[in-house]
Parts: structure tokens; sequence; C-alpha cells
């Protein structure tokens, strides 16, 4: 293996914080923290979960994946990694995500597959130098799989997890940088640049006498999308302008300002590129500030939801978007288990990271088939690039498991996307759109 490590071992207890204080959201350290299998079940009840929620979705994981055994990797350990969110602003992204990948976790060594050990670091909601030293930290540790998050923090840890050669991806803050680098894989749409035309057709399909456009975004991500992309679509489309372009701190919390200097540029609609709670805040202040038009987001989140409240009632926004709604049999059988541990329904980014792990799942079982070390990353990711289509809790239908395949090129990923309304504070599917290539028409976007 070409590995630059300190040694291969199993992952042991984590330096600092623990996995109970992720789930609950709480707490301040920089370190890292250790859960598996086991961890997690004894965290449920601080869930309001069942201490076998996996047990009672065994069954279905085995229709949809088939039986376990040595074959499937029982008895093989996969040491791994989360770099999250635990504390700061983002701790909502940090306990969804790791709820996912723990569920899955679970139900896969529950079905006699793999034993998928996971060790829980803090980048503390997008802090560079500390991802940077948790990252360090995790591959001394020996892990071969690594779930990242955050568009900057992935970014910088980039020459670590090739250094270390660690299989590493991301669901949540995917961004044009992360594409086409070795051991790095997307399993969301790149963040407000692929859903951006889509969108901002469906606005002028909707709106067809809008010219003036006002656009919000952070540093942290969809920066390009924020300066060149959506602007430039946008007048291609209605020839018109962008009137205003403010950018914000991720994690503010008072946009009375930046809402007073958006309604001042009196915008025909607004297209926010913000995400987590900064959106609920932000979305807020612009309709106390008496701007009525439409709004575009990039993302939403339950939370984010809960703190507009009414103002949040007729925002659109464009991503790909998960719904536990969909009949897809793996759907289902996830969303009984997620339910069953903690008591809620699973949303968009606890789903991402859900996936993933099943995605190594089938990357193990692959390598054993063919005779290697499936807890080589290398030979993990061969097995990927021969072969990118994956199961998906995405698509499909009600006799049908959804299909998702990476890009073995940039190593991004098509899902389904749409435009959504929010009625009664709950998404709306209201237009299907599709991923394009760059110069292409907007409105070929439109599904």
């Amino acid at each position: 293996m070409n590995r630059m490590r300190m040694g291969r071992t199993a992952v042991a207890v984590g330096v600092v914080a623990g996995l109970s204080g992720l789930l609950a959201a709480c707490g301040s350290s920089s370190g890292s923290g250790t859960s598996s299998s086991a961890a997690a079940a004894s965290t449920s009840a601080a869930a309001s979960g069942s201490t076998s929620a996996s047990a009672a979705a065994g069954t279905c994981i085995n229709e949809i994946f088939g039986a376990g055994g040595p074959e499937a990797g029982q008895g093989v350990t996969i040491p791994a990694g989360m770099l999250l969110a635990v504390t700061g602003q983002g701790s909502f992204f940090g306990k969804v995500m790791s709820q996912g990948a723990l569920l899955a976790a679970d139900q896969i060594k529950e079905a006699g597959g793999m034993d998928y050990q996971i060790t829980v670091a803090d980048h503390k909601s997008g802090d560079v130098p500390t991802a940077i030293t948790e990252t360090k930290k995790l591959i001394q540790n020996g892990i071969e799989v690594l779930q990242t998050s955050y568009g900057a923090p992935s970014e910088a840890i980039i020459p670590i997890i090739q250094a270390g050669g660690v299989l590493t991806f991301n669901g949540g803050g995917s961004s044009p940088a992360q594409l086409s680098q070795d051991y790095l894989w997307m399993n969301r749409m790149v963040y407000a640049e692929d859903p951006a035309p889509g969108a901002l057709a469906w606005l002028h399909k909707t709106y067809p006498d809008a010219k003036k456009l006002a656009l919000i975004g952070t540093m942290e991500n969809g920066v390009g999308t924020f300066k060149e992309t959506a602007p430039n679509i946008w007048k291609k489309l209605t020839g018109g302008e962008v009137v205003a372009a403010e950018q914000h701190d991720v994690g503010t919390t008072d946009f009375k300002a930046l809402a007073q200097k958006i309604l001042a540029a009196n915008p025909d609609v607004v297209q926010t590129f913000s995400f987590g709670d900064d959106l609920g805040y932000q979305v807020k202040a612009l309709r106390e500030a008496g701007y009525k038009g439409p709004i575009m987001m990039d993302e939403f989140t339950s939370q984010a939801a809960k703190i507009a409240g009414s103002a949040y009632e007729g925002v659109n926004f464009g991503v790909d978007f998960y719904t536990p709604a969909n009949p897809n049999p793996w759907n289902q059988c996830y969303v009984k288990a997620y339910k069953a541990k903690y008591g809620e329904d699973p949303e968009y980014y606890g789903s991402n990271y859900y996936e993933q792990v099943f995605i190594v799942w089938d990357l193990v079982k692959r390598v054993i088939k063919a005779g290697g070390d499936p807890t080589d990353a290398a030979q993990l990711q061969a097995a990927l690039i021969a072969d990118p289509t994956f199961n998906s809790v995405y698509g499909g239908d009600a006799t049908t498991v959804g299909k998702v395949t990476l890009d073995t090129v940039d190593h991004s990923i098509s899902k389904p996307m749409g435009v959504f309304v929010v009625k009664n504070g709950q998404p709306e599917l209201i237009q299907e759109i599709v991923k394009i290539k760059a110069g292409e028409d907007p409105n070929s976007a439109l599904k």
C-alpha cells in the first residue's frame, strides 16, 4: 500500500469528545470522538430511539443487498473517520450526518457485513486549521475511509488524504475545487453550481418580467456560482443584471443590515447561496424588512424552517433533495430504521452519509470477491472506478431501488434535482431540473 502513516491500527477511544456529545450537538472539544455500531447503540436512548434499530431492518437490508457472511465482509473491520461540525453554528449538520452513518454501520453489521468502526472528529463548523489537525490525527490512527463535510475544510485536507491514501467522500459541502481529486468523491451535487442553471431558468420562466437579481452568499462555498455562474446565466436568460451581491460570515444570525441593503437595491428576485441556520435568519430578516418578491435558496433544513417560521412560506429552493416519502424499498427500510433509532424522520444530509457507508460496503464485497484486501483504500477506490454505480435511497419507485453513478473523471455524481416550494412548512416539488454542462442553454436544465 502507498502509505504515509504512523501505523495501521484499529480505531480506539477518541482523544476528547464522546459520541453522546455529538448526538446532543453540544460541547466544545476540538478533538476526536469514537463510535462504532456498539457505541451507537449505547447512545440511542438519548436520541429517543430503540437500541436495536438495525435488527428491525435487518431482513430488508439482506433482501436488498444480499446475504451476509465472509463474502459480504463479515469479520472484516474497516477503520473509518468522520470530519464534521460537531460544535459551532453547524452542529445540526454534524448531528444528522453522524446519525446517518452510524445507522448504516449498525444495519450492515446486523446483516452479516463488515464492522465499520467510526471515529468522529470536529472541525468546529468550518475551521480550516482544526480540520487539518484533526484529519492528520485520524490518519495517524489508521483510518482507511473518511467522510468529510463543508467546502473549505474539505478542500484544505486534499493533500493530506492523498498522501495518506484515504478513500474520502463528501456528501455535504461539495465544491468545484474538490472535483477530479484522487481519493475524494462527492455523493451530492456540486453545491450551488449544479442546481443554479435550473433554478434560475425556473425563475425566468415563472417571472418572465424579472430583470433585477440580488445575490447573497458566503466565502465558505458556492463562491464561484455567486461571483460568476449565476450573474452570467441571469444575463443570458433575461438580459438583466445583478443589482446587489452581498456576502456574510457563516453563522450569522443578524441579517437586518444585509436585508436593508438588498431592499435598497429593489431587486425583482433574490437568490441565496447561504446554508444551514443562516438561511432561516436571513429569509426572516428579508421578509421583516419588507421584501415580498421571490426568494430562491440552495437547500432546505427543518431547523432553518423553524427559525424562519411563517417567513419560509412560499420560498423556493433548487437542489438534489431527499424525501422520506420516496417509496423506493431501500429508502422505506431506511426511514423505518432511522425513526426507530432516533425518533424522527431522516433528512437530506444524514441520508447522504448513510449512503456513503453502504457504498463502502459494496466496495468491500467487490474486493473480497476479487481476492484482494478489503481494508486497503487503494483497492476500494480501484473497485469504485471499475464500476461506479451504486444503490441509492434517491430515485427508484415502489418496487425498484434507486441507482446513482459517480463520474470517474471529475468524481461528482448525478442525482435527481428539482425546484421546490415551501408549503405549510414542508417542501413540495414543482419542477424537475437536471445538471447541464458549462455553456449549454440554461433552459435545457428544465426537465
